[in-house]
């Protein structure tokens, strides 16, 4: 019985385990390594009902808007940056948007090699 029990714990375990997996997930939308070759880049995504969008810089200044549609109404913020580190782009726009359009444009900082990356949690 002891062993029957422990099983059934095991089970729903992982059942809750998959369930909070198949919830939401992080996905990688774009990558880009700056270097001499190639010192700046620009592109734009659509990104249908984010919950969490977030930026990595390394060793960039960047530029990035975004502009999120929730039935009628639509939400614009635009920053720059010139540091490295992560950065939410959906800070002060209210969650469960229909759909983001953001548009990022860097340029490699002091010559050095750089990085961008934008990643979604849906």
């Amino acid at each position: 019985m002891k062993k029957l029990l422990t099983l059934t714990a095991a089970l729903v375990l992982a059942g809750a385990i998959t369930a909070f997996a198949l919830a939401g997930s992080w996905t990688s939308l774009k990558q880009v390594h700056l270097n001499a070759q190639n010192p700046t880049t620009a592109f734009r995504l659509r990104i249908p009902q984010p919950k969490k969008i977030l930026l990595y810089i390394g060793s960039a200044k960047v530029t990035a808007t975004t502009r999120c549609i929730k039935g009628t109404t639509v939400s614009k913020l635009s920053r720059s940056f010139h540091t490295d580190g992560t950065r939410n782009l959906l800070w002060h726009i209210a969650g469960r948007q229909d759909v983001c359009h953001v548009s990022v444009s860097a340029a490699v900082k002091n010559k050095s090699p750089g990085y961008v990356s934008v990643q979604v949690y849906r």
